[in-house]
């Protein structure tokens, strides 16, 4: 459907309004990131008016892999790859594995869309039109399209066609499909493959002659076991196999042996089919001076990465030769998606105006190694990684899960244990455990570092990705215990959140390498997310971060230099809100917000100040503000230069917004039952909630009046408003974000291990616990001062614990409820933070004792 007048005007005041804003972003943000993948930029003049009136052919396979390609059975397809631009094509539709009507609908609709799924899970034997004209199964298509939520309406590119007159034929029965018009009528002139490879050249001939687009289906490559089976025009998915039995195919289908043969084809066999095919629609565009694309659209049964090429001008006057492709909504070199077909077909007909805001981009030419070789060996080898990635992250997943359930359960065994920490068998204990949780909090940034190392070139990929793991995280576990930082109490914590951080900005300026095709990132497979801040990044990047923060300002905070820790903080905050959020670095939409919330609760805190619940609402909108500033100015960018961040915008404007909502949340629901996640939010809550619980032991707690865990807060006064933070960060980004509870599980991972990791260095530092009074609510009056005065001397010179027993309760008073603020602000309108001033005041009422000589003294 053509965009409506409504938002084409609101776009045309936008950009008038913003002439001078738009010069600015043009400036700032149409640089190349480093690392991504730059389009060749058009040529002026006539080569750039010829690539807008030559004519276009989409020649359309299925199943169809670089590995396939040989020089003795696929000749044309590998003097293709010397002469044209090559890529691979992330053909991911509705389902995890798409058949080949799912990527004919894609060209047609511009949007992920499917055919109805079959009980047997088998695919649909395309067929042509038959006496009525119709495409067989649109009545199916069409009804698959309204069930799902990526807002595809099979025939746009038909509708379009017919609505400009441009002049158009389609070969073969898929080529049906991607040409129909929203009835399921073949738009401009349709005819059946011919048998023969020249038949078919005379064919693609005479059609160049009267038509500006071509579209011809070459054929299908099925996988043994995995033929299309015949299914009838418009049938429910019971009924729609009849007698026929699962798996084995419609003997009439031309695109199998002879009626009668009991053994289907081989990929080899099928392979050099497809590839006579291509070769006879290249030879009927011969002095034609038409662009040529030739893509594969689907699966052949397993999901993989699949075949693209093209020959010719592109649309943006670049020339595809000797180099790779890609599209502005993939942003790699060598990678495009099936969705990239439809916008690639409309920029070259200059039918893109009149076309609603689509999931792809153009397809371009960008620079690649410099051979044919080495351009074929780079495809293949980003193949290979992308399949071996899918086979290694389950089990990734499932032991880092597995482990940190066990370390939660060690840790509150342990943590809570009575005793001197400093003699057996506490000591070792504590040891062990600060180690492991430190391996653990070091594992999430490890599943990223493994792409540095090309482990799936292994002779066993497997085994090598695990030596891999290990280590990564055997080198960041002992950097973080022999380090300087390893004397205090969030050092060695600290350092591993500061890893995590360092990793996660690096990569995003550079070009996202690390967060593609890695274990805890987004996988070219999935086609969820090809550059930027993945989910799981950013929950890692937010619960880190706050770690770092909370590092850097503690020591400041008991020092009494509260502003510049409030500084260090609100830089902190600010570096990774641009990281996360700008358009070609994190291009992450609903990461900003969560970043703002996180970081300016715990700048209020560490500043002393109150936080209201006005002040939240302000926090939340300044967020919304921001990310939707980078969404506009993102999308004031060309079309084919925006992320997703402008694409989403351009939706809005054409009303596709509940669309994407409604499948947020849908995918939010699906994953929230996904156990692993279940146990790493639900083991590392509760265990938090005994750390924390610890310094604030009432009658009938858990740990009793002597909490083993006392005073840990009061060493650390920013414990209890970080944890909080990090709470509040991952919150939002559960709402927002389309991973649901994945962003707080993944948050959790780091977060968790770090904070058992501190509370195990504070016991081994702090052998005795100390006594704590038992106290049936918070302090108020004169006894908040007193603590407040007491956690002053204490970063004044002195320790927490040196304090005498008496002065215990007002010591957690301080860890509690004087300096971390932000718990009761989630909770109650107004608290107050411990603030300079009141310290101050207090001071002279609390005359430090001085501290007993040693161990046997407490």
């Amino acid at each position: 459907m053509p965009t409506s007048a409504r938002p084409r005007a609101l776009r045309h005041r936008v950009r008038a309004l913003a002439g001078t804003l738009l010069a600015v972003a043009t400036v700032l943000l149409t640089a190349p990131t480093a690392g991504a993948a730059a389009p060749t930029p058009a040529p002026s003049g006539a080569a750039a008016e010829g690539g807008a009136t030559a004519p276009i052919v989409l020649v359309g396979v299925t199943g169809l892999r670089w590995d396939d390609v040989t020089t003795l059975t696929t000749p044309t397809l590998w003097d293709l790859s010397r002469d044209g631009s090559i890529g691979l094509v992330a053909a991911r539709s509705v389902a995890s594995r798409s058949c080949p009507a799912d990527g004919w609908l894609a060209v047609s609709s511009g949007e992920r869309a499917a055919d109805l799924p079959a009980d047997d899970r088998t695919c649909r034997t395309l067929r042509d039109p038959g006496e009525d004209g119709v495409v067989p199964g649109w009545d199916d298509y069409g009804a698959s399209a309204d069930a799902e939520s990526y807002g595809a309406r099979p025939g746009l590119l038909g509708d379009l066609l017919a609505g400009s007159g441009t002049p158009a034929t389609g070969v073969g029965p898929g080529a049906a499909i991607a040409l129909a018009d929203g009835d399921g009528l073949p738009v401009g002139t349709h005819v059946a493959r011919p048998g023969s490879t020249a038949a078919l050249t005379r064919t693609v001939r005479d059609a160049l002659a009267t038509s500006q687009l071509v579209v011809v289906d070459a054929g299908v490559l099925r996988d043994p076991g995995y033929a299309t089976a015949a299914r009838g025009s418009s049938t429910a998915p019971d009924e729609e196999l009849g007698d026929e039995i699962p798996g084995i195919a419609d003997p009439t289908d031309p695109e199998l042996p002879t009626p009668g043969a009991i053994v289907e084809p081989t990929r080899s066999a099928q392979a050099q089919t497809l590839d006579d095919r291509i070769g006879a629609v290249l030879r009927a565009t011969e002095r034609t001076g038409a662009t040529v694309l030739v893509v594969s659209l689907a699966d052949s049964s397993r999901a993989t990465l699949q075949l693209a090429a093209a020959l010719g001008t592109a649309p943006n006057g670049a020339e595809y030769a000797r180099n790779l492709l890609t599209s502005g909504a993939t942003r790699q070199p060598g990678l495009v998606q099936t969705v990239d077909v439809t916008p690639t077909l409309l920029a070259a007909l200059d039918l893109d105006d009149d076309a609603p805001a689509l999931a792809g981009a153009t397809i371009v030419p960008t620079a690649g190694p410099a051979t044919a070789s080495a351009r074929m060996a780079m495809l293949l080898d980003v193949q290979q990684q992308a399949q071996w990635v899918t086979r290694v992250s389950g089990g990734f997943s499932t032991r880092m899960v597995l482990a940190q359930a066990v370390l939660f359960v060690a840790a509150a065994i342990i943590l809570t244990r009575k005793g001197r920490s400093d003699r057996r068998p506490l000591r070792p204990a504590m040891h062990a455990l600060k180690i492991a949780s430190l391996a653990l909090a070091a594992a999430p940034i490890t599943a990223f570092l493994t792409g540095l190392v090309p482990w799936w070139r292994a002779a066993d990929p497997r085994m090598a990705f695990w030596w891999t793991v290990l280590a990564w995280i055997a080198l960041i576990t002992a950097l973080a215990l022999v380090g300087p930082w390893r004397r205090s109490v969030l050092g060695p914590a600290g350092f591993v959140a500061a890893v995590t951080v360092g990793v996660l900005v690096v990569d995003a300026c550079t070009g996202s390498h690390l967060v593609i095709d890695t274990p805890m990132g987004a996988h070219r497979l999935l086609a969820a997310r090809f550059y930027g801040m993945s989910n799981q990044a950013f929950a890692l990047l937010t619960a880190a971060g706050l770690l770092v923060a909370v590092a850097i300002a503690d020591p400041l905070v008991r020092r009494g230099r509260r502003v510049l820790a409030t500084v260090l903080v609100g830089a902190l905050g600010l570096l990774l809100v641009v990281v996360d959020g700008a358009p070609g670095l994190g291009s992450d939409f609903g990461g900003p917000p969560a970043l703002i919330l996180a970081f300016a609760l715990l700048g209020i805190v560490v500043s002393g100040r109150r936080v209201q619940w006005k002040t939240l609402a302000l926090i939340l909108a300044v967020g919304a503000l921001v990310v939707g500033g980078f969404a506009v100015l993102d999308w004031m960018r060309p079309p084919a230069d925006r992320t997703h961040l402008g694409r989403f915008f351009a939706t809005v404007l054409d009303g596709g917004l509940w669309d994407v909502v409604y499948r947020k949340l849908s995918v939010n629901l699906r994953v929230l039952t996904n156990w692993r996640y279940l146990v790493l939010a639900v083991f590392g809550i509760a265990l938090t909630w005994i750390v924390l619980a610890g310094d604030r032991p009432r009658r009938g707690a858990l740990m009793g009046p002597r909490s083993p865990l006392a005073g840990l807060q009061a060493a650390v006064p920013l414990l209890r408003p970080a944890v909080l933070a990090i709470g509040a960060g991952l919150g939002v980004g559960f709402l927002i974000n389309d991973s649901g509870i994945v962003v707080p599980a993944t948050g959790i991972a780091v977060a968790v291990p770090c904070l058992v990791a501190a509370a195990a260095q504070w016991r081994l530092e702090n052998p005795e616990p100390t006594a704590v009074t038992v106290d049936d609510g918070p302090p108020t009056g004169v006894a908040a001062r007193a603590g407040t005065a007491v956690a002053t001397d204490a970063a004044d010179g002195g320790s927490a614990q040196d304090a005498p027993v008496d002065r215990a309760g007002a010591t957690a008073a301080v860890g509690t409820d004087e300096v971390s603020g932000a718990s009761a602000a989630v909770a109650t309108d107004e608290v107050s933070g411990a603030s300079a001033a009141d310290a101050d005041a207090a001071r002279p009422s609390a005359s430090p004792t001085p501290p007993p000589p040693g161990p046997g003294a407490r």
